[in-house]
């Protein structure tokens, strides 16, 4: 089997739009861990949710990597061992929490294992209830991150405007990169933080060549991800701006996209066959 190890985005790759897996995927990434692959789960979400949801692909009674926060921490999944963690410098982190209280955007800050909000409402109850995490209030947040000197892994912007704020934030703060991992989430992690930087990571970590691993993805933060691995897919339902660095496009996530371009993986057919655009 050439391709040894396939990195996959959660939320519209690996899950359906009702955030449920179907069988044929979790029996396709069964079958390719039989066959001696190495499968992986590269997301925005915290290492807490992404555990808590881990049975939704049959992987819940494993120890495996996985990556977390845009790429900012790589850990066990069952033992908790940190493989890798990148944080923001904590001056810049705060100097973004400043403009963000002073434009009026609504922002939350992550560390390695709690998500920080200044109040509770409506957007951060909604996220908590769907990723099955806790949040900490602490009200003001570029106080809190300032005096307490926090080691923020990841910020998120959630706005319907998220495309505009890109342009607003990027280039401004040394030492952090920002990317819409949503149509309505902007992302910031630290610099050697980033999906694709995870991948290399963790290739290898595990001794696998790069050009045995294969990434997919649906969104703007999987772009570096899907560009780093030997073999880049999106699935149908990914933003254009993704498909357009993609090498394959697959199936829907609500059509078993995974589930196709593991079977492929597994029968060596990804290599010889002709790549859909």
């Amino acid at each position: 089997m050439k391709y040894k190890l396939i990195v996959s985005d959660l939320d519209g790759t690996a899950l359906k739009d009702d955030r449920t897996a179907s069988e044929a995927t979790i029996e396709a990434i069964k079958e390719y861990r039989a066959a001696g692959g190495t499968f992986i789960i590269s997301t925005g979400r915290m290492f807490e949710s992404i555990v808590n949801n881990a049975h939704l692909l049959g992987l819940d009674k494993l120890n495996i990597p996985i990556c977390a926060l845009d790429g900012g921490l790589i850990k066990e999944s069952q033992t908790g061992k940190v493989i890798a963690v990148h944080t923001m410098p904590y001056e810049q982190t705060a100097a973004f929490a400043e403009e963000c209280e002073k434009i009026g955007c609504y922002f939350q800050v992550y560390t390695q294992d709690k998500l920080f909000v200044a109040e509770e409402n409506e957007i951060n109850r909604h996220y908590c209830e769907v990723s099955k995490i806790k949040m900490n209030v602490v009200g003001k947040l570029s106080k809190y991150i300032y005096d307490n000197k926090l080691g923020c892994v990841k910020v998120l912007v959630a706005d319907k405007n998220a495309d505009s704020y890109l342009e607003h934030f990027k280039g401004k703060y040394s030492g952090i990169q920002f990317f819409l991992s949503w149509s309505s989430y902007l992302d910031g992690a630290a610099i050697d933080a980033g999906k694709g930087n995870a991948l290399l990571h963790l290739a290898g970590s595990l001794g696998i060549d790069r050009s045995r691993t294969v990434a997919i993805g649906d969104s703007m933060n999987d772009i570096s991800m899907i560009k780093a691995a030997a073999l880049g897919v999106a699935v149908a339902n990914a933003d254009d701006r993704l498909k357009a660095h993609a090498d394959m496009i697959v199936p829907s996530n609500n059509d078993d996209g995974l589930a196709y371009l593991i079977r492929k993986a597994i029968n060596d057919e990804l290599s010889s066959s002709p790549l859909s655009k």
